[in-house]
């Protein structure tokens, strides 16, 4: 089980399949196992580098202060260790906003970027929620917690559909390394969230796809319709029905939307 250390603690990184190198960032508090429903299909035509950021996953905590800059400091350490000197990536939900900066901040070593299911402007909506969850999971456990996030991170239809995921999940979630511990993710990673990033995707001159759930409860497509806009050539590709975590809400559906945007940049790599 690969490890690297970074921030001087132990980071767990995995590389998966063959072909150009492929980097995934999670989203906020969760681990690699995100990806898991795409994984196989991405890992068919591409390098998968995934890992889980400090403190999360098989990840260590790190004693340093969560920042914008320590967690930017993870994805270039992980890269220069697997001698990747350009990649494209993926960024799943707060792992959009930490691919958006680091893509301004080392644009040399992204040749393109796909964001999924991300918050680029902080509404007055998004700041109560970020406000609410982080009051919640100080006060329940670590299981009562996950389970009232769940009805936020899955559209209506799949749990629907899916009834008996939703416990399967929460075992699942049960598993990992920090179970035993309260969720502190919203305390540990929510200060290194921008409150707009609007100005960040006009900025950025490399290729940019958003994939997006049009029943997302989190982010409301409308403002990621106008963030998108902003940036001419950004490809917006909006899922029918899908909830947040498109990558189990809608899996089919985003993966054939990634694939037919980095299957334009792969040569390029």
């Amino acid at each position: 089980m690969p490890f690297l250390t970074v921030n001087q603690a132990r980071l767990h990184y995995e590389v998966d399949g063959s072909g150009p190198p492929l980097l995934l960032v999670m989203g906020l508090g969760g681990n690699s196992q995100v990806w898991a429903p795409i994984r196989r299909q991405l890992a068919s035509r591409y390098r998968l580098v995934m890992y889980d950021m400090q403190g999360t996953g098989q990840s260590e905590v790190s004693p340093l202060p969560t920042t914008r800059e320590t967690l930017l400091d993870e994805v270039d350490a992980l890269l220069t260790h697997l001698d990747l000197p350009r990649v494209l990536a993926v960024g799943y939900s707060f792992g959009t906003s930490v691919l958006l900066n680091y893509a301004t901040r080392r644009p040399e070593r992204v040749q393109a970027i796909s964001l999924v299911s991300g918050v680029y402007n902080v509404t007055p909506f998004v700041r109560c929620f970020f406000d609410v969850q982080t009051e919640l999971a100080d006060g329940l456990t670590r299981s009562q917690y996950l389970k009232q996030v769940l009805l936020w991170l899955f559209s209506d239809t799949f749990l629907n559909e899916n009834p008996e995921f939703f416990e399967r999940i929460v075992f699942m979630l049960g598993r990992s390394p920090h179970a035993s511990q309260p969720f502190r993710g919203w305390r540990q990673f929510v200060s290194s969230f921008e409150s707009d990033y609007r100005a960040t995707i006009a900025a950025l001159s490399l290729p940019m796809q958003i994939v997006h759930g049009a029943a997302d409860k989190i982010s409301p497509i409308g403002p990621v319709r106008e963030a998108a806009a902003v940036r001419a050539g950004c490809r917006l590709d909006v899922v029918p029905q899908g909830g947040h975590m498109l990558t189990w809400d809608s899996p089919e559906a985003t993966t054939a939307a990634l694939l037919e945007f980095l299957e334009g940049q792969r040569e390029f790599v």
